[in-house]
């Protein structure tokens, strides 16, 4: 797959998954005897060698942005946060004493604009259409540490739909929906690099909460600076690697979903005063969290 620009139809990953099942279906049964393939087992235990992904997302124009989307399931955004923007979101999260995992991030002042963030949401609506809500925002950070000894340098391989989810929970319900990783430090294959498998987005024999390990061969590694944001579908297969490099990670991910593609059960709005205080582009985002198909 050329991952530098895309020149095949869009359609070209389904065509192919589709020669595989005819494959599949037609090729006569394999004895029993023969040993079935192992899973892939979750160990890793260095840091990974191979290349990045080399992409100038900086140079795609809004049409390629949404061709690389639906064909590999995530688009990189360049310089999505400038070096002051970066800087204030920094000293307002020291002063917050902001850490951990948490979804309690409105009180620190820089973060509510960052539902607007101009660059995301031009390539947002790109993909989905002018009509777009966000509904779920979380900021996470993570100290070094030293490389662990037989265990996995990162996170199984999931995708994000139907996951993380406590019971009664439907934000992550949609028919269709993407989070953004806003990557406030940079990611590098020691400080959390993000892998991904291109096209699985259209590999609709993905179960969510399963064991995906036997796709970590397809998987790419994708590393950011700090600033740059990192879109990915639901159902594109991804890990999320660990730190060991020698500074702390932080990032902060955001849910957004195409207006029509309702959660399929109740969620809550958004607490009043934070659309109250809502510039238009904003509140645009935030309101009618349960209305849609």
């Amino acid at each position: 797959m050329n991952y530098r620009y895309i020149t095949r139809h869009p359609l070209s990953t389904i065509k192919a998954k589709s020669v595989q099942i005819r494959r599949r279906i037609f090729r006569p049964q394999e004895p029993e005897t023969i040993a079935r393939e192992e899973s892939v087992p979750l160990v890793v235990p260095e840091i990974p060698t191979q290349q990045p992904l080399q992409i100038d997302w900086a140079a795609m124009s809004a049409e390629e942005q949404c061709t690389f989307f639906m064909e590999n399931g995530f688009l990189g955004i360049s310089d999505a946060l400038s070096a002051r923007e970066l800087e204030a979101i920094h000293r307002d999260l020291d002063i917050a004493s902001v850490s951990g995992l948490t979804e309690k991030i409105w009180s620190v002042p820089s973060f509510p604009s960052l539902i607007e963030n101009a660059k995301v949401l031009a390539a947002l609506r790109t993909i989905f259409g002018d009509e777009v809500r966000f509904f779920k925002g979380a900021y996470t950070d993570t100290p070094p540490g030293p490389v662990p000894v037989g265990k996995t340098t990162r996170t199984g391989y999931h995708v994000d739909y139907g996951g993380g989810e406590s019971e009664g929970d439907f934000r992550n319900s949609c028919a269709s929906w993407v989070n953004v990783g806003i990557y406030l430090t940079e990611l590098t294959r020691e400080n959390s690099p993000l892998w991904v498998v291109p096209g699985s987005n259209h590999d609709y024999g993905i179960v969510p909460c399963s064991d995906l390990e036997h796709m970590h061969g397809q998987a790419k590694i994708v590393l950011a600076k700090a600033g740059d944001a990192v879109i990915f579908h639901c159902m594109t297969v991804h890990a999320g690697g660990h730190n060991f490099s020698s500074d702390m990670r932080r990032a902060v991910y955001f849910s957004y979903r195409p207006a029509w593609a309702r959660h399929v059960g109740p969620v809550p709005e958004w607490p009043p005063q934070l659309v109250d205080s809502a510039p238009p582009e904003r509140k645009r985002l935030l309101i009618g969290l349960n209305k849609g198909l």
